[in-house]
């Protein structure tokens, strides 16, 4: 019912796998072995270098696929609250939503996250914590313009969704809470109306 599994040392591996380690051109017949032990039904894929970038094989580093550029971009000022770490309650557990979207018809995607909040935050005892929208500024920063654009929802968010429900060429925003939901009415002028 289930394939066999090949058992192998690490060791052999290693020592099958050793001409990627060690920076060679191209694949040996050894480094093939070690590939087709792994019990792959494709065959290895090399990058230009002749680097694995498939599961069969090692390399000692490979190219950058992903950089953290939150900083670069301006996205690292904003701060994700939701209930305590303690996690005591079943809703401080759930996460918050993010939409992208052109909320400004400009050909760029600008981006919505959803904030929770806090128990205190809801009793009034402490400042509830935003959503933020992030104006693309077309040059890979982006600007917090929630303020401006009305759509902070200041209420314990869980998710949104975007669609022109009233098909005017404008996306708007629907937030979805603990206790009241907000639908944001696209203003086509950079804010957004709570019509919910």
């Amino acid at each position: 019912m289930f394939p066999a599994i090949r058992a192998l040392s690490l060791s052999a591996l290693l020592a099958a796998a050793s001409p990627f380690i060690s920076g060679q051109e191209k694949p040996t017949q050894g480094a093939d072995s070690a590939a087709q032990a792994v019990e792959s039904n494709h065959a290895v894929q090399l990058d230009p270098e002749h680097r694995v970038i498939t599961a069969g094989g090692f390399v000692k580093s490979g190219p950058i696929v992903f950089q953290d550029s939150s900083e670069k971009a301006g996205l690292n000022k904003w701060t994700h609250h939701m209930g305590t770490p303690v996690k005591d309650y079943i809703i401080e557990t759930k996460g918050s939503g993010v939409c992208l979207f052109d909320y400004d018809n400009d050909g760029w995607l600008d981006i919505y996250l959803v904030n929770g909040s806090t128990l205190e935050a809801i009793a009034g005892k402490a400042a509830p914590p935003h959503a933020a929208l992030f104006h693309n500024n077309h040059d890979g920063t982006f600007t917090d313009v929630s303020a401006k654009a009305g759509v902070q929802n200041d209420r314990w968010g869980f998710g949104c969704a975007v669609a022109d429900y009233d098909n005017d060429g404008y996306p708007d925003l629907y937030v979805s809470n603990f206790g009241k939901n907000r639908l944001y009415h696209n203003n086509k002028n950079g804010t957004f109306s709570d019509i919910a």
